[in-house]
Formats: structure tokens, C-alpha cells, sequence
């Protein structure tokens, strides 16, 4: 499971624009079509400066209830100050110290997980939140998840499937750009 297993074929939704413009050709369509059990070829990225597909995330949904309730009950939330000098909760850190804990406690050695939108429009958001295990550009959260680990995680979070394939929210368009990263 560390690596993506590209198959099949790309679904027409994430193909890219008529003349290699920027973006994806049906964005309602692939927001429906997502996710994907498997990660076709065709979005694997070329070494180089090329057009390349939109970055794909490999993880398990939560949503924002479970991040609080998980904040709460295991009292990791972390205390900031706001503009008026009051005490108030730091969300960005109570969710690194969610993450922290749900690799501890999953007995994950291997990797911390990170926490990526998955939907780059406001109107269309659900209220979830991915779990990344790793992208289709190779990026890793903090670590290298081995197959034990992402396993070990699946049972923590009582998901019945393998994690699956999302578009990212900050890079979900079709585009030029470099990549200098491994091939799979």
C-alpha cells in the first residue's frame, strides 16, 4: 500500500481542459466521481517541467466533529492568544496534536499523518478533512508510512476499506509546473 498502484483509466471529469488550459474539465463531476479506490497512471506526474495532473491525496476522511470531540476528551487542545490578548483555542495546533496522538495511540511508528482539504471550493466543501498518508507527487507527511502502519491506522479509525485517492484543494488544476521528485 506504500505505493499507488496506477491502473485504469483516468475518469473523463479529471482529464485535462481542451487546450492544455489550466484546471480539470468537470470539477462538479469529479467532486462526485471522488474518491478513488486505485490511482490511474495518468495522473502520476512526468519528471520535469511539463503539464502536469492535479496532485492527488492518498488518506481517510474525518470530519471536524470527530477532530473536536478527539481534542477534547483526550484534553489536546492547545491555548493561544487572540488580537485582544484573551486565551483562545490555537485550532491549527490542537489539529498537529490530534494527528500526534492518533499515531501513538494506533501504535504508527512509521509516519504522522497530515491534515489536507479536499475540495478547493468553499460551496462545495464537505465538512471533512483527510488524514494524508501521501500524494501522488510523492510527498510524505512527517515520515514514510510502511504498509503495517497504514493498516494499524485503518483499525484505529475503524474505516472498513483501504485509504482511497482525493484531489487536493491547493493543487487540484491541470497545469505547468516542475517536478523533480521519484517516479512510482
Amino acid at each position: 500500500m506504500s505505493n499507488p498502484t496506477p491502473e485504469g483509466r483516468v475518469p473523463e471529469c479529471l482529464l485535462p481542459p481542451k487546450g492544455k488550459s489550466v484546471g480539470v474539465r468537470d470539477i462538479q463531476a469529479a467532486m462526485d466521481t471522488l474518491p478513488l479506490k486505485t490511482l490511474p497512471r495518468g495522473l502520476l506526474p512526468k519528471r520535469n517541467r511539463y503539464y502536469q495532473p492535479p496532485k492527488m491525496l492518498l488518506g481517510y476522511t474525518v470530519n471536524n466533529d470527530w477532530v473536536d470531540s478527539m481534542a477534547k476528551e483526550h484534553n489536546l487542545v492547545a491555548q493561544g492568544i487572540n488580537d485582544e490578548g484573551n486565551l483562545c483555542g490555537d485550532y491549527l495546533q490542537t489539529r498537529q496534536n490530534v494527528l500526534k496522538f492518533v499515531a501513538k495511540e494506533a501504535g504508527v511508528t512509521s509516519f504522522v499523518p497530515a491534515m489536507s482539504a479536499i475540495c478547493p471550493f468553499p460551496e462545495m466543501m464537505p465538512d471533512d478533512w483527510l488524514l494524508t498518508l501521501m500524494s501522488s507527487y510523492g510527498d510524505k507527511p512527517a515520515g514514510n508510512p510502511t504498509d503495517a502502519d497504514i493498516d494499524k491506522l485503518q483499525l484505529y479509525l475503524k474505516k472498513a476499506e483501504p485509504p482511497k485517492w482525493y484531489l487536493s484543494a491547493l493543487h487540484w488544476k491541470w497545469g505547468v509546473r516542475p517536478y523533480r521528485g521519484k517516479r512510482w
